[in-house]
């Protein structure tokens, strides 16, 4: 009988102690995040980044915790600059990221890190990583518009880049016709181009429907019709078209803004 009291008294004790001290892993773990928040929004990244580490090291099973370990690495990282540790802040940022995604506690953190790594890869340059992640995102929310729009971005942006090069080896000025200068650059911007604007265009559609007040949707539809149109090589009632959408898009996006600025 006594060794069977003594037996539930130090199982007691063991619980009891196993209790105070997850709660006091806890406590360490909220603190941490605390003062990590609070460097984070006076921008001390560093300080921010060794407090989300802390905080982790207490529990390192809370996604939440990775979510701003991550943020803290992806606002230090600077884009468009070529050094190794740089590149290393997106790289630490996308791992915890991806490990908010691996753990698969929470719909919504998921899709914040979906987000996260595809955004940082586009600052990367890393085009297609950042749509394959974007579709992650689309998959975790089908009616999030913000996927669907950033990969219209993508593609636009992607057409823009070959276009203008071409146009200016040609050494054309804005208002100039691609198609009467160079009929052979033209059809060749528009093999390489037309795959780029068709999913762009599909994209920013659907972030559209999702969200028929997004102004910035409304922005790059403006832009990719512009683009295609430049692209109708052979078609002159193509390019009007793209042209009239383009137009009409630009006046949406302006009207919208004007309601919204109105008091």
């Amino acid at each position: 009988m006594q060794r069977r009291l003594l037996f539930c008294f130090v199982a007691t004790m063991f619980v009891a102690f196993l209790v105070s001290a997850a709660a006091a892993q806890s406590n360490t773990a909220a603190q941490e995040i605390q003062l990590g928040k609070q460097a984070l929004s006076q921008g001390k990244y560093d300080e921010a980044i060794e407090h989300f580490q802390k905080a982790i090291d207490a529990n390192p099973m809370n996604v939440y915790m990775h979510l701003d370990l991550a943020t803290a690495f992806a606002q230090k990282y600077v884009p468009g600059v070529d050094k190794e540790e740089n590149t290393a802040l997106a790289e630490q940022a996308i791992n915890h990221y991806q490990k908010v995604i691996d753990l698969d506690t929470s719909r919504s953190a998921s899709l914040k890190a979906a987000k996260g790594i595809a955004y940082l890869q586009a600052q990367m340059n890393k085009f297609d990583e950042s749509k394959l992640s974007y579709g992650k995102a689309k998959e975790l929310d089908p009616m999030d518009p913000e996927p669907f729009y950033f990969i219209g971005v993508i593609d636009t942006t992607l057409a823009s880049e070959f276009r203008k090069q071409q146009r200016a080896k040609l050494s054309l000025k804005p208002e100039d016709s691609l198609a009467a200068k160079d009929p052979k650059v033209c059809a060749e911007v528009r093999g390489k181009n037309l795959g780029y604007l068709s999913e762009g265009i599909d994209n920013l559609n659907q972030a559209l429907e999702l969200d028929p007040q997004y102004v910035a949707a409304m922005t790059y539809m403006n832009l990719s019709y512009l683009e295609r149109a430049d692209i109708q090589c052979d078609d002159p009632a193509a390019r009007k078209a793209d042209l009239k959408s383009a137009d009409d898009w630009q006046k949406k996006a302006q009207l919208l803004k004007q309601k919204k600025t109105t008091p």
